[in-house]
C-alpha cells in the first residue's frame, strides 16, 4: 500500500514517505527556532528605545569623512 502513494517532488513509496517525512521535521524544527528567536527579539526590543540615544550618538564625525586621508578632489 506504501509502495503505491505518491508524495510528489519527495517521490513515491516508502523513499517518498521517508524524504516527505524528514522535510516535514526540518520544517517543523526551523519553525521553532524561528518562532524562539523572535520571542527573544520581541523581549529585547524595550532595549531599543529612541528616548535611550544621546546626541552625541550622531556626531558629525561619523558621516562623511573619507578614509583616504586627503579632503582633496
Amino acid at each position: 500500500m506504501l509502495k503505491d502513494m505518491d508524495f510528489g517532488v519527495y517521490g513515491k513509496g516508502i523513499d517518498g514517505y521517508v524524504h516527505y517525512s524528514l522535510a516535514m521535521d526540518r520544517i517543523r524544527e526551523e519553525e521553532e527556532k524561528r518562532k524562539a528567536l523572535m520571542d527573544e527579539f520581541d523581549n529585547d526590543k524595550d532595549n531599543f528605545d529612541s528616548d535611550d540615544l544621546d546626541s552625541d550618538d550622531f556626531s558629525s564625525d561619523d558621516f562623511g569623512s573619507d578614509d583616504f586621508g586627503s579632503d582633496d578632489f
